[in-house]
């Protein structure tokens, strides 16, 4: 009986996963507008810094990372931004 449910539990599995990073990302805003994407990639470089600190503390790693670089680029400026 296990080994017909196994392939039933992968399934349900990866359907969850997959659910929940659709819905994380309509939440989020990465899935509407552009401007409702720029502001959830200013969120995103806000909030990775201070997780990575956090987790090398956690795993007691005292080596130090490079800084991240700086991207300038807003997909609301750029959009058509071919036809002048």
């Amino acid at each position: 009986m296990a080994p017909k449910i196994l392939p039933l539990v992968k399934l349900a599995t990866k359907v969850t996963i997959a659910g929940g990073a659709l819905y994380i990302a309509c939440d989020s805003g990465l899935l509407g507008s552009s401007e409702q994407g720029s502001v959830a990639l200013d969120k995103a470089k806000a909030a990775l810094p201070p997780a990575i600190q956090d987790w090398m503390k956690y795993f007691g790693l005292e080596a130090q990372l490079p800084t991240m670089p700086k991207i300038e680029f807003s997909p609301v400026q750029t959009w058509n931004s071919g036809e002048e």
